[in-house]
């Protein structure tokens, strides 16, 4: 499996933000900030279009076969890599420092092959030349609270300390020469699944500069690494992207979003998903 480390990345601009200086600019009415940013919001919903390009790699021990094989989704078992999915995120505004960002979306991934190498799953090998069905069903959710240090019509940025959470079930059903816990071989089939809940605890900065009126740029980044229970998790994620406004509450925005993470249930039956996704996203901005 792939390891990263995202303290580095995150660091610099966690450090960057609390180093400059104290909040400026905020005493300018809501006039003042339409005139320059070309709307001023309270409120902000984007819903659209996520298209993602996927590489996933799945383990799952057993107490009885030991270390599972590690299975890339893609590659072994066809998965297809890309897939545009909905997505909807945004964030809600209490004052001019305090927000509340949010995010949702989710995919379910299918396939079918005859695999050509043996993939041992948990209490179950598939031998070369077995039909193998595999899904990956995945629910994504954000929750983080951000202050601004610096929020004027021109220019926004701030920290932000929150939680991602991820609802994972991988499925594998399979028909041909096949090994059960018990040593059974033969023309036999056999399922596989597991389900994984994983809240990923991490900090993150974010930055926003107004090129001309309706017409923004924004930019941000997050990562961690926790253990909570038997649960270990780590994460980076960032996200760049352009708005524009031509109306006071309506505007279109396209944006490019990237994360990889890291998921380990630790115990006997060790399940360990690791995946990295990332694409463009078209979206309608909706701001009151």
């Amino acid at each position: 499996m792939r390891s990263h480390k995202t303290s580095p990345l995150v660091a610099p601009a966690v450090a960057l933000l609390l180093l400059l200086g104290a909040p400026q600019g905020l005493a300018q009415s809501s006039a003042d900030w339409a005139a320059v940013k070309g709307m001023d919001e309270r409120f902000r919903l984007d819903m659209g279009g996520f298209f993602q390009k996927f590489e996933t790699t799945v383990r799952i021990d057993s107490a009885t076969t030991g270390r599972g094989t590690e299975v890339n989704l893609e590659d072994d078992l066809g998965l297809d890599s890309n897939q545009a999915n909905f997505r909807a995120d945004g964030y809600w505004r209490f004052g001019r420092h305090g927000r509340l960002d949010f995010a949702y979306t989710a995919w379910n991934r299918k396939a079918d092959r005859v695999i050509d190498r043996d993939i041992t799953v948990g209490d179950t090998t598939y031998h070369a030349g077995a039909y193998v069905e595999s899904q990956l069903k995945v629910t994504f959710a954000e929750l983080y609270y951000g202050y601004s240090f610096w929020n004027t019509p021109k220019f926004e940025a701030g920290l932000q300390l929150g939680l991602t959470a991820l609802f994972n079930k991988v499925r594998f059903e399979g028909n041909g020469t096949i090994t059960g816990g018990g040593g059974s071989t033969g023309g036999s089939f056999s399922t596989e699944d597991r389900s994984l809940t994983a809240p990923v605890p991490a900090i993150g900065a974010h930055v926003r500069y107004t090129l001309s009126p309706g017409f923004l740029v924004s930019a941000r980044v997050r990562g961690a690494g926790a253990t909570i229970d038997n649960i270990k998790a780590s994460s980076i994620q960032w996200r760049a992207g352009l708005d524009y406004y031509p109306w006071k509450n309506v505007g279109f925005g396209a944006a490019y979003d990237y994360m990889d993470i890291t998921i380990e249930k630790q115990s006997d039956r060790t399940v360990e998903l690791d995946y990295q996704y990332g694409g463009p996203m078209a979206y309608v901005s909706l701001v009151f």
